[in-house]
C-alpha cells in the first residue's frame, strides 16, 4: 500500500519531488495554499493568489537577484576562482526578470522596440523554414529523438537569425544559454560552478562585440534595436539614457534564455500530452484551427517556467496567511495552471478549452514575458508541422521520462518518439 503524500515530505530540491511535483501543489491548493516549505520560502498555489500578488508589485518584489539569476556569476564575492573568472566579464545589472519600477518601466520601454508586432510577424515565414528543414532531417527515418533534433535547434535558430548572429554558433548558444539557467532551481557542484562562470563571460564577451560592431554598422536585427534604442520623452520626465554595454548584455542573456528554453520545453511536453490523450489529438488535426488554443493548453499544462520568485517588501497577508517582510515566496504558476476554481478538469487536455488563455505560464502584469508572442509563434509553427508530417506519434522503446533537475525550468532530457512517415 502506497504511503499517503503529505506536505511535511515536501523539499522543492529532492530530486523524486522535482520529478513529479503537481501531487504535492494539488494538496497544497487543498490544505495550505500559502504553504512555507522547510527552508522559509513561501510557496502560493492558487491562482487568485498568485494573481493578487501579481497586482502588488510594490509588495511582492522582483528585485530578489541572487545566485540563481541569469546574469549573475553566484558566490563570486566569496570564492577567488569565481571572481577571477567574473573579472574578465562585465558586472551584473538587475534588468528585466530582477528590476522593479521605475527601472523596470525603462526597460521594458526600451526592449520593447525589439519585440514589436511587425517584428514578430517578419519571423514567422523563417520560423516555418527552419521548422521544415528540422522535420525534413529525419522524417524518413521514422524516428526521432525530439529535444536534440528539433525542440533545441528551432527556437536557438530563431533567436540566433532575430539577433542577426550567425547559426554556425548554435552550439555555443545552448551551452551559453545551460550555464545561464543550470542554477536555477536546482544544487550544483563547485566544478559545474565554474563552467557555467565561464560560459556567462564567454557569452559576454562574444555579443559585447557584436554590439559595438552594431553601434557603427547597424541592421535590421534585435542587436541594433536595442544599441539604438531610445525613449521619446519630449517632457523629460524620463530617463532617456541609452542602453549600457552591461545593461544590454543582461537582457540579452534573458531573451537568449526565455528565447528557447520556454519554447523547447514546451514543444517537447506538448509531443508527450499528443501522444497520450489520442482523442484530443484527432480533434486538432481534424480542425487545425484550434493548433493556437492547443499551444495555450499546452503552456497551461506543462508550464516550463513552473514559478517565479518574489521578495515581500513589508509585513502583508495572503489568503489569511501572514509573511514578514523580507520573506521570499515563489509564484508558482504550474500549480496555478491547475487551480480547479479556475480551469475545470485542470489536468486534462482540452483544445477546445475556453479560458486556456488565462494561465499564467508566461506570467502577468508588469513583468509579463516579453517574448511571449514570439514563443507562440515558434510553438504555434512546431505543433502545426509536428502533427501534419508526423502522423501516428508514439513512443518509441527506452524512454525513462526523466526531467532536468530543476523546480523552476521544468523539461524532459529527451523523448524519442517513433511514427509512420507520411507519404508525399
Amino acid at each position: 500500500m502506497a504511503t499517503p503524500l503529505t506536505l511535511e515530505d515536501f523539499n522543492p530540491f529532492d530530486p523524486h519531488v522535482q520529478q513529479e511535483p503537481q501531487p504535492y501543489y494539488a494538496l497544497m491548493r487543498a490544505e495550505q495554499p500559502v504553504f512555507r516549505a522547510g527552508n522559509g520560502l513561501y510557496v502560493i498555489t492558487r491562482h487568485a493568489d498568485c494573481m493578487d500578488a501579481l497586482r502588488h508589485p510594490d509588495v511582492f518584489s522582483s528585485s530578489f537577484g541572487g545566485p540563481g539569476t541569469p546574469g549573475t556569476l553566484g558566490g563570486a564575492r566569496d570564492d577567488p576562482e569565481l571572481a577571477e573568472i567574473a573579472a574578465r566579464g562585465y558586472p551584473p545589472v538587475a534588468t528585466l526578470l530582477v528590476a522593479d519600477p521605475p527601472a523596470h518601466t525603462r526597460y521594458r520601454k526600451l526592449v520593447g522596440r525589439a519585440f514589436t508586432p511587425r517584428r514578430v510577424q517578419g519571423l514567422i515565414p523563417r520560423i516555418e523554414h527552419i521548422a521544415d528543414e528540422l522535420v525534413d532531417s529525419f522524417v524518413a527515418d521514422g524516428r526521432v529523438e525530439i529535444v536534440s533534433q528539433f525542440a533545441v535547434p528551432l527556437p536557438v535558430r530563431v533567436i540566433a537569425f532575430a539577433l542577426g548572429v550567425p547559426a554556425d554558433r548554435e552550439a555555443d548558444f545552448k551551452r551559453w544559454s545551460d550555464d545561464s539557467i543550470a542554477g536555477i532551481g536546482a544544487v550544483v557542484s563547485r566544478d559545474r560552478a565554474l563552467e557555467m562562470a565561464r560560459g556567462v563571460v564567454e557569452f559576454q564577451q562574444y555579443f559585447a562585440a557584436e554590439l559595438e560592431r552594431r553601434r557603427s554598422e547597424p541592421r535590421d536585427d534585435m542587436l541594433s534595436d536595442l544599441v539604438h534604442a531610445r525613449i521619446d520623452d519630449p517632457d523629460g520626465d524620463e530617463d532617456t539614457a541609452p542602453l549600457s554595454m552591461p545593461e544590454m548584455l543582461s537582457i540579452l542573456q534573458q531573451l537568449l534564455v526565455a528565447g528557447n528554453e520556454t519554447t523547447t520545453k514546451l514543444v517537447t511536453e506538448a509531443c508527450r500530452m499528443l501522444i497520450e490523450n489520442p482523442e484530443a489529438a484527432a480533434r486538432v488535426r481534424e480542425n487545425r484551427e484550434l493548433v493556437p488554443n492547443l499551444v495555450e493548453e499546452a503552456l497551461r499544462l506543462a508550464t516550463p517556467t513552473q514559478g517565479m520568485f518574489r521578495k515581500v517588501t513589508r509585513d502583508t497577508e495572503l489568503a489569511g496567511v501572514s509573511i514578514p517582510a523580507g520573506s521570499m515566496c515563489v509564484l508558482m504558476y504550474a500549480s496555478a495552471n491547475r487551480d480547479e476554481a479556475m480551469f475545470p478538469v485542470p489536468d486534462e487536455l482540452q483544445p477546445e478549452r475556453s479560458n486556456a488563455k488565462e494561465h499564467l505560464a508566461f506570467g502577468r502584469g508588469i513583468h509579463f514575458c516579453i517574448g511571449a508572442s514570439l514563443a507562440r509563434a515558434e510553438a504555434t509553427v512546431a505543433l502545426d508541422r509536428i502533427i501534419d508530417r508526423l502522423p501516428d506519434l508514439r513512443y518509441a522503446p527506452g524512454n525513462d521520462f526523466a526531467y532536468e533537475p530543476s523546480f523552476i525550468l521544468r523539461g524532459l532530457k529527451r523523448l524519442d518518439l517513433e511514427f509512420t512517415p507520411k507519404p508525399t
